[in-house]
């Protein structure tokens, strides 16, 4: 008789906690009463991990089989889509409640409701101490959200280099496979979907949206073999100086010592080689898995066409409803309905006509 061991979290991800743990505390620059709440969010990732895995031993969960998933450089207008994609009836865009305790979305439909204010009293008070942000990246319980919360429960996600400045920890992330963390996002997923059906009773289809997965294409591939790819472009010069003023904004919620220049530098040494390794072999990195290329332009000046495109890249119907949902919620979601988001790329120290020479070729490739 073959028996089936337990699933175990992997012990590399106790490595990385603590190379998170020793880079944060050592260069983060961390305000001192923040301390605390950073600490205790590595607590509560392997608390998740320890909980999917006691879950999916009592009861797995059905498979995952064909996802969607919306990559692309930062701020090339990946949320956006994803918005606007998982108000198909079809689709399921997981939101920000669902990721931070999939568990709790796999349970009784009694307890969301504790679940959702969880989520967004921390999304409230991460508001107050980060009040540009709304008007950056909008985050709220009930939305769809990036599904990266379900990689940094394994302490192997570019978030933590976004969030903090932990510069030693990025050396580290980047020399790491991130085959096991993918099968792991993979555990968590399953468990959080295993209850999105439609009205008969059909699963629904996970439509994921994270730009750090542009890194870790193959990983991703291995994870979910079936993946299907929609693939944000847009000037690497606007995204890489807009990327640095996300990452002010959000290393703003917890510290108080922020070098410009550095924080513009830093993303420009990430985004500007990805460029080339996507206009060099994209294709390869997917594995030759279905991808849709979508210009952010495009998605800005016909948000309809754009979506007519994709939803028939998906082979889904474009229905009445959906497009009504649509028209609600760009009338709701402005661009600049939570106040303009400005920066420019010089304070970051950055020149724009240099990284664009620098990023001629990805350019070249994907029209932008």
């Amino acid at each position: 008789m073959t028996t089936t061991l337990p699933l175990r979290p992997d012990p590399a991800f106790d490595v990385g906690e603590e190379r998170f743990r020793e880079a944060v505390l050592a260069e983060g620059r961390l305000r001192a009463d923040d301390v605390p709440a950073v600490l205790a969010s590595l607590e509560r990732s392997r608390q998740v991990l320890a909980d999917v895995a006691a879950a999916r031993e009592a009861a797995p969960p059905p498979p995952v089989d064909a996802p969607v998933v919306v990559v692309g450089l930062l701020r090339t207008g990946t949320t956006l889509l994803h918005n606007l994609l998982s108000l198909h009836r079809a689709l399921h865009g997981p939101r920000l409640w669902e990721l931070a305790d999939p568990v709790a979305a796999a349970g009784d439909p009694a307890g969301y409701p504790a679940v959702r204010a969880a989520a967004q009293a921390y999304v409230d008070d991460y508001n107050r101490k980060a009040p540009d942000l709304p008007g950056i990246h909008l985050l709220h319980a009930d939305r769809p959200d990036e599904c990266l919360r379900l990689v940094v429960n394994t302490f192997h996600s570019m978030v933590l280099e976004m969030r903090y400045r932990v510069p030693s920890y990025g050396e580290w992330l980047h020399r790491q496979d991130l085959t096991e963390p993918y099968r792991w996002h993979r555990h968590q997923l399953e468990l959080l979907m295993s209850r999105r059906v439609d009205a008969d009773g059909v699963p629904l289809t996970p439509v994921l949206k994270c730009p750090f997965h542009t890194w870790y294409l193959p990983e991703l591939v291995a994870a979910y073999p079936r993946a299907r790819f929609v693939h944000l472009h847009r000037d690497p010069a606007e995204a890489i100086a807009s990327t640095a003023s996300l990452c002010r904004a959000v290393r703003g919620a917890r510290s108080d010592d922020l070098d410009l220049p550095e924080i513009g530098d830093f993303w420009r040494s990430r985004i500007v080689p990805l460029t080339h390794r996507l206009a060099d072999s994209r294709d390869e990195l997917v594995a030759g898995r279905p991808v849709l290329d979508v210009r952010y332009r495009d998605l800005v000046a016909d948000t309809e066409g754009t979506l007519r495109r994709v939803l028939g890249f998906l082979d889904l119907p474009v229905t009445g409803e959906f497009l009504a949902a649509v028209r609600d919620y760009l009338a709701a979601n402005g661009q600049r309905s939570r106040g303009a988001h400005r920066y420019s790329t010089a304070e970051f120290g950055l020149d724009a006509d240099a990284l664009r020479a620098a990023t001629a070729d990805y350019r070249t490739r994907f029209d932008v």
